[in-house]
């Protein structure tokens, strides 16, 4: 650990230096700053002294704000989202970013440093998602530092990331469905039907209320979906819109669905208990236990079937897009019972199952050529 120590010249006057090991080798290095020295020992702790020394030979000034207190600051001065977003930003400040480049002077900030941190992400094994995620918001930041006149150029641009390799989907056919679903106890039947049957995204399905259902119509109006507020076991979960603009529609579920289900409580789905679904606890006390049942031999009926397909909650929803667009359905109606923002998102995920509008296109061809 590298430690200051204020020094004495022969004039009389002071200056602070910092000593650390280096190549092996007890040394030090001087400021007449002591600010200055102290932003010095905080990298030499935190990132290294030859990190640090990279970064104080280099022409740079480094008096004004590092890196963690600049997006602190910016964190501060934004407005207009959710608290749970807020919350996710800090996260990535304090459990991503401030390891890594939060002691360095925002004004020497450089790509390297960047590539560095994200070359460190990828060794983690964090997924191409999680680190574009988390480097489109410093790259973010960095926009407003390039915008504040303090940083000439964002050094996150231009930094190459990782591909993000997309998990392979699982479609269930209708005899999986019935294997998954029978693992359940009754109490979630209605709730899992709902899921397959409407193509909505969990948090938006157990933050229905009956007055969100028209029977008459058999439709659903989806405003809303649970966020949830990171904090640990303290988490909170709280209401707000749902993922996108597009998110907020009308969803056609037939009535034989509709009719399932218990209008009497204040959530449309609840727990055993009457509770909101939390779906952290959801996953781990009843998705996971009930999944790892339906792939688990019974010696009591050896001739059971199993379930041999890996499935998540999600899963579900890109089941419901594969029997509609198995049954026909057009494309541009399934992106709207999904939520998605532009058909286009429909196509690249689920456009090699949308076998109807080949099959439309050459029978419309064939038609044209029969001369």
């Amino acid at each position: 650990m590298a430690s200051t120590k204020i020094r004495y010249r022969a004039d009389g006057s002071s200056y602070t230096a910092v000593l650390y090991r280096h190549g092996g080798k007890q040394t030090s290095s001087s400021f007449g700053d002591h600010a200055e020295a102290l932003r010095f020992q905080d990298v030499c702790n935190r990132l290294g002294p030859a990190e640090a020394l990279r970064i104080w030979e280099s022409k740079q000034p480094k008096e004004g704000l590092s890196v963690a207190e600049f997006i602190e600051r910016h964190i501060d001065s934004l407005s207009g989202l959710e608290r749970k977003t807020l919350a996710e930003y800090r996260r990535y400040l304090t459990r991503d970013i401030d390891p890594a480049l939060g002691p360095i002077p925002l004004s020497t900030l450089g790509r390297t440093d960047v590539s560095r941190w994200v070359n460190t992400m990828r060794d983690d094994g964090a997924s191409g998602k999680t680190i574009q995620n988390k480097v489109g918001f410093l790259s973010g930041c960095l926009n407003a530092a390039v915008q504040d006149g303090l940083l000439p150029a964002n050094p996150a641009i231009g930094v190459r990331l990782p591909r993000t390799v997309r998990r392979e989907m699982t479609f269930l056919t209708m005899d999986d469905y019935r294997l998954l679903k029978a693992a359940f106890t009754e109490h979630w039947h209605p709730f899992l039907d709902f899921l397959v049957a409407s193509g909505c995204r969990i948090s938006e399905a157990t933050a229905l209320t009956p007055g969100d259902v028209d029977t008459a119509r058999e439709t659903v109006r989806i405003t809303k979906a649970w966020k949830r507020i990171p904090g640990g076991v303290d988490a909170k979960y709280e209401l707000g819109a749902p993922k996108s603009r597009r998110s907020n529609r009308t969803v056609a579920v037939p009535k034989s669905i509709l009719e399932q289900l218990d209008y009497s409580k204040e959530y449309l789905f609840t727990t055993t208990k009457g509770l909101p679904i939390r779906v952290y606890s959801w996953r781990t006390n009843v998705w996971m236990p009930s999944v790892a049942k339906a792939k688990t031999k019974d010696e009591k009926n050896p001739d059971k079937v199993l379930l041999t397909k890996p499935v998540r909650i999600h899963d579900l929803r890109h089941t419901a897009a594969s029997w509609w667009l198995g049954k026909g359905v057009p494309l541009i109606t399934v992106s709207a019972q999904l939520g998605h923002d532009d058909t286009s998102v429909t196509a690249k995920i689920y456009g090699h199952l949308d076998q109807a509008a080949g099959q439309a296109a050459a029978i419309a061809m064939a038609e044209m050529m029969s001369f």
